[in-house]
């Protein structure tokens, strides 16, 4: 877990859903989804919190949150902002690894979201291990909800920004294995795993969970970004309405760049 710690103590996570209109497709689609299933007397987790834009704003809702992140620098920005924001919100933040959530108590929670980890578990035990400690900690009858990245939008995306990674090679590693590691020299980003649907189904299916729902929650608008960036009010609210009617189409959730899958225990 070093390289990710490393990663994102050098990036900027404070604005990667909120920098521009593309990147807030994903936040408004998510929250959006997520609020059909989420109540108010709801306590809820989120792990890889990053900096804390969701769990401020299901805070700002009247939820109990507690946020959480691996990265030691999210967790004091997130306590940075606490301090300056009103003290009637109830949302504390801790550093704690996905993978293993001894510090807290099985069935706590009546809502996790586990919606940065899956992107850098690049061995399955540690996947699996992520979604068993998510559902330990997780009520009966709660709610999980795993993000994920798509290895199609990823191939499309990288390969045509990027000709070097125009290769047989590159295609194939990502399409068998879906993980790129720090050190390799097909790695773009940090440690990191890319999936497609049916493959989160299938590893979800290993634990006692029913799929309630499952939703490309920012389709290809990463990869138009200029072009959504420059819309209007009126023409991004059409875009983002439309992202969420098409947001549970089939043949659109496995290009998405991200999507949810949430399960009930």
């Amino acid at each position: 877990m070093n390289n990710i710690v490393n990663f994102y103590n050098a990036y900027d996570e404070e604005s990667r859903v909120s920098t521009n209109k593309a990147r807030k497709v994903e936040f408004n689609v998510t929250t959006s989804i997520l609020n059909e299933y989420i109540r108010h007397q709801d306590k809820i987790i989120e792990l890889g919190a990053g900096t804390g834009v969701y769990s401020f704003y299901y805070a700002n809702k009247g939820n109990e949150v507690v946020a959480t992140d691996i990265t030691p620098k999210h967790v004091e920005i997130i306590k940075e902002k606490l301090s300056k924001v009103s003290n009637t919100i109830k949302l504390q933040a801790e550093v704690a690894n996905a993978i293993d959530l001894k510090q807290y108590d099985s069935e706590s929670f009546d809502v996790v979201l586990c919606l940065g980890p899956m992107y850098h578990l690049v061995n399955e035990k540690d996947r699996e291990a992520c979604i068993s400690e998510n559902l330990r900690i997780l009520k009966k009858g709660g709610i999980l909800a795993i993000a994920y990245i798509n290895k199609h939008y990823v191939l499309n995306s990288i390969m045509s920004q990027d000709k070097n990674f125009l290769t047989h090679g590159f295609i194939d590693k990502i399409l068998s294995g879906g993980t790129i590691e720090e050190g390799e020299k097909e790695c773009f980003w940090t440690d990191a795993f890319f999936t497609t649907p049916t493959d989160m189904e299938l590893l979800s299916s290993k634990f006692n969970t029913k799929i309630i729902d499952h939703v490309a929650t920012d389709g290809i608008s990463p990869l138009l970004g200029k072009l959504v960036d420059e819309m209007n009010d009126e023409e991004y609210e059409a875009w983002t309405y439309y992202n969420l009617c098409s947001c549970r189409e089939k043949s659109i959730l496995g290009s998405s760049n991200h999507a949810l899958l949430i399960c009930r225990k």
